[in-house]
């Protein structure tokens, strides 16, 4: 009897084994449209929704896109429902534990939405492979800080409100301690390019990719040579 106990939960590891997935988790960035769909089980966030994305991601198997709305209370770091944290922690209970594990690839202020959650929450029992922070506004962007004084006060944004303000310079530098990571490696991407009229770079110190200036994804709080 133990003999066929014990063969019985050998199987049953090994079958857990082989169905073990990698998930590829997807966090946007800075939108006008809410991206948001419930995460409730891995067969959730499939989509792109709104289509942040360009329609789907290539070239990648077990994509699953987490999706926020922009607007709810708190900006980049709302645990309202749709916000960006309850989302993100969301797909990190979803995808990211039992035999399964992640690679987590975000953009622009999807990059200070996962550093900000780690930087804030320790937590336990997720199983990430890499965190991939492309073009990251970790720091935030000088041009968030226009966006919440004189654009948003004339019209001009596009989404503003608490997003702009937890992007802005302050908002993202004194949000959360950047040098917590509770043990995670950032990989960083800087992007490339310019606005097309350059209009942006007299905001930009240093090299920038026409929305951030490079420093904005090192992960520290004060501006540094990168």
């Amino acid at each position: 009897m133990r003999k066929i106990a014990f063969m019985a939960v050998t199987l049953l590891i090994a079958s857990q084994g082989l169905s073990a997935t990698t998930y590829r988790l997807f966090v946007h960035g800075r939108s006008g449209d809410n991206h948001c769909r419930a995460l409730t089980s891995t067969s959730s966030g499939t989509s792109d929704y709104n289509n942040y994305w360009g329609g789907a991601v290539t070239g990648l198997s077990n994509v699953r896109y987490v999706g926020f709305d922009g607007t709810r209370n708190g900006g980049a770091y709302s645990w309202d429902t749709c916000g960006a944290q309850k989302q993100f922690n969301d797909a990190l209970r979803v995808f990211c534990t039992g035999s399964n594990d992640c690679e987590i690839y975000t953009h622009s202020t999807g990059g200070l939405v996962v550093a900000a959650y780690f930087g804030l929450n320790s937590p336990s029992g997720v199983n990430i492979r890499r965190i991939q922070l492309m073009a990251s506004a970790a720091g935030g962007s000088e041009l968030a800080d226009i966006s919440t004084s004189y654009l948003a006060w004339l019209g001009f944004d596009t989404l503003g409100g608490e997003l702009d303000e937890s992007v802005s310079t302050s908002g993202a530098r004194n949000g959360f301690n950047h040098y917590q990571s509770q043990g995670r490696t950032f990989y960083t991407t800087s992007g490339e390019g310019t606005d097309y009229l350059y209009a942006t770079i007299p905001f930009l110190p240093g090299n920038d990719d026409g929305v951030l200036a490079n420093h904005s994804l090192c992960n520290v709080n004060t501006v540094k040579s990168v």
